[in-house]
């Protein structure tokens, strides 16, 4: 040791660090808006909007409503002014030409995106992560939406699609396409105050967001059942009756297919994500699986090439405890535990340099269906001699 001769002061840095969740209803929304001011939303490129409704003007300089963007950021704000990230593409000459141009790609000599491929830069070019996902008018598209959902599934992202046609059974057979726990697909379209058909996906979009950054409901609440503005009514009727599982409204839900109903104002129905498996097949139960692990991947950049001593061990399972803890005391969760496994982290896989934690959580339930018994009894009647 080097000769020494004083008071020398040093830094402990063992001990736990916070963990926050992040902005849950960040969305980014692409589609066409040829008379846009092209300084303001240039082509293929990320653009945020914190709020502001005079910049998504700028969308319809022409005031002409033509392209998908002009009326589905409408139909989103009319549910909640809020930050949002909307990518601009060319509207082609066919719909078929608009589809690929959505589609988009990269450059193969500028490695410049296009198109929804351009939704894997929102975040180095807004700063924040992408967390709900929307081409509202092009999802109807099953080319548009094969291409969406990797992109979605890499990113954790949820996606607002739409069931193209006319007819209940035309929407069902769209729905059969699809085996992805991360989309939710809506149907019909509705008409928007001034009587113009958006696809319903953008009025759910904004309607989650809305949900998101209400903290009476939050992230791990259920998109169903909640009033929706700025419309007024479905394109075609969607009949629904308590307690009647043949009303169409129940059977699009049957199916994995959210629509709208009327009871006392328009409102949102339907809870299902189009898992393939059961176990994901709550919307809202994704969506906290998703949440939560991104928390803890995010709030462990600190641990990442520290040593592993066991004062670090200590301090990744506490730190991961509290954050799970924070949305336990939020209603987020019913219950979790982090943990550290011996048998997961031997010495030779230490020196390694891996670390294996693990977790486990419980979401809340969705009161989807609510069974009310009446029982007919003589109990009551000696009240007339009372």
């Amino acid at each position: 040791m080097a000769f020494e001769h004083g008071i020398f002061g040093s830094t402990d840095n063992s001990g736990t660090r916070p963990m926050t969740m992040a902005d849950t209803s960040f969305a980014v929304v692409v589609g066409t808006a040829p008379d846009a001011d092209s300084t303001v939303f240039p082509l293929n490129k990320p653009v945020l909007v914190a709020g502001n409704p005079y910049k998504i003007a700028k969308l319809d300089m022409a005031g002409n409503h033509r392209g998908t963007l002009p009326d589905a950021m409408e139909a989103i704000f009319d549910q909640q002014r809020c930050s949002i990230c909307v990518i601009r593409v060319e509207e082609g000459a066919t719909d078929a030409e608009t589809a690929a141009n959505i589609i988009g790609g990269v450059d193969p000599q500028t490695g410049l995106k296009s198109g929804i491929e351009a939704i894997l830069d929102v975040r180095s070019m807004t700063g924040k992560r992408p967390r709900l996902l929307g081409v509202p008018g092009f999802l109807s598209h099953q080319s548009v939406l094969t291409k969406l959902l990797p992109i979605a599934t890499r990113l954790r992202c949820k996606v607002f699609g739409e069931c193209p046609g006319t007819t209940y059974e035309e929407a069902v057979a769209y729905r059969q396409l699809w085996g992805d726990k991360r989309l939710e697909l809506f149907w019909p379209r509705m008409k928007n105050a001034e009587g113009r058909l958006v696809p319903m996906s953008a009025f759910m979009l904004g309607l989650e967001i809305q949900k998101d950054q209400d903290a009476n409901y939050g992230y791990s609440a259920s998109l169903s059942n909640l009033k929706i503005n700025g419309t007024i009514g479905t394109e075609f009727p969607i009949d629904y009756a308590d307690g009647d599982t043949n009303c169409m409204a129940s059977l699009l839900n049957e199916n994995q297919i959210t629509t709208v109903i009327l009871d006392e104002g328009y409102r949102s129905w339907g809870n299902l994500s189009c898992s393939d498996d059961p176990k994901w097949q709550f919307n809202a139960h994704v969506r906290v699986n998703d949440m939560i692990l991104d928390m803890i991947t995010s709030g462990l950049k600190w641990a990442r090439d520290r040593k592993i001593l066991a004062t670090f061990v200590e301090d990744v399972v506490d730190s991961v405890q509290n954050g799970l803890n924070g949305e336990i005391r939020k209603g987020h969760l019913y219950g979790a535990s982090v943990w550290a496994d011996e048998d997961l982290n031997p010495s030779d896989s230490i020196i390694a340099g891996n670390f294996y934690l693990d977790y486990d959580f419980t979401p809340p339930g969705i009161a989807q269906a609510i069974h009310v018994t009446s029982h007919f009894v003589n109990d009551y009647a000696d009240v007339i001699f009372e």
